[in-house]
């Protein structure tokens, strides 16, 4: 049996994970959030992170490094998306870190951070479908076929970033939103191979469409669990409207949400409606993983082709890929 510590270093969040793993197998024993946006540190003009933003982040790293030491943890893996990928002084920050505290992060990269999401979320019933992977700083969109993934890219058009470059925390107006969906559009206009994604349904795993669909669950008082919820894009545009014209408080108070939820709420609405809507998907399905249990599925993988003496498995190809389950994945059949 081995213990892990997975830390991932997010745009909106923090997070630290950690699990038992026993042969094909995983328990999470921990787990720890801490609410921080590095971005709100980052200079507009440097594009380096701020002191204050470093001593937050070090603080942070510090506090879960001691977390998966009383945890005896035999590997911490900790990993940098789209945050810490805009950073300009990124490779120092995580030198430093990887010197003082002993934590090496490893800086994913657009590919890796869409396998990732995609082989946490592999569902038995589907074989064709379209993978989201709805952050905070970034979309990572890919298209899987017979269970493989065949095409996949990162656009740095997170629900936290679009709320702030079109400043939209207080209600929406149809001029702005117009100018919103045209600037996604544009985005998606440039992917080569995204007409192979139309009519498919979508799995979609990040905090933000997790809120969203307990948002639904409460509207409609649905007790079920929000893995494997399905919405429909009806659903996404209603509760669009319903929130366009709110302010921040408004949000907060009606839905029920924390307020590092509600500020960034429409603008991860907007961004999947004009998703949904431009792939004409047959229905949305929310997966509750993400890329932490993706890297502990690959990690599990790498475990057993490395028993058998088989090759490494490759973070950038999925051809190969074995499907591995939680305790909990075989409880719910997902």
């Amino acid at each position: 049996m081995k213990t892990l510590g997975i830390i991932d270093i997010g745009s909106n969040s923090i997070k630290l994970i950690i699990v038992e793993i026993d042969n094909s197998s995983y328990s999470e024993i921990f787990h720890k959030k801490f609410q921080t946006r590095l971005s709100d540190f980052v200079g507009r003009e440097t594009k380096e992170l701020s002191s204050e933003g470093m001593k937050n982040f070090f603080g942070i790293i510090f506090t879960f490094k001691k977390f998966c030491d009383d945890y005896n943890c035999d590997e911490i893996i900790a990993v940098g998306t789209e945050s810490l990928r805009e950073i300009k002084n990124s490779t120092e920050i995580i030198n430093d870190i990887s010197v003082s505290l002993g934590v090496h992060i490893r800086l994913l990269s657009p590919t890796e951070e869409c396998y990732l999401g995609y082989v946490s979320s592999i569902p038995k019933e589907l074989d064709n479908y379209v993978h989201l992977d709805m952050g905070g700083g970034s979309v990572e969109i890919g298209l899987v076929k017979d269970k493989i993934l065949m095409e996949s890219v990162s656009i740095p058009m997170g629900a936290l970033k679009i709320t702030n470059k079109f400043h939209i925390k207080d209600g929406i107006s149809n001029e702005e939103f117009c100018q919103i969906q045209e600037y996604i559009y544009g985005k998606l206009n440039n992917i080569s191979w995204i007409g192979e994604c139309k009519n498919l349904p979508a799995i979609i795993i990040g905090g933000s469409i997790k809120t969203i669909g307990r948002i639904h669950q409460k509207e409609y008082d649905i007790t079920s669990n929000i893995h494997g919820y399905e919405l429909f894009y009806k659903d996404i545009k209603v509760l669009l409207q319903k929130i366009s014209n709110m302010s921040l408080k408004e949000v907060i108070y009606t839905t029920g949400i924390s307020k590092s939820r509600g500020d960034i709420l429409l603008g991860a609405l907007v961004i999947l409606n004009s998703i949904i809507l431009y792939l004409q998907s047959s229905k949305i399905i929310i997966s509750k993983y993400t890329i932490r249990e993706g890297i502990i599925n690959d990690y599990i993988n790498n475990l057993l082709r490395s028993c058998h003496q088989q090759d490494t498995l490759s973070v950038a190809s999925s051809k190969n890929i074995s499907q591995v389950s939680s305790t909990k994945d075989k409880k719910e059949g997902y």
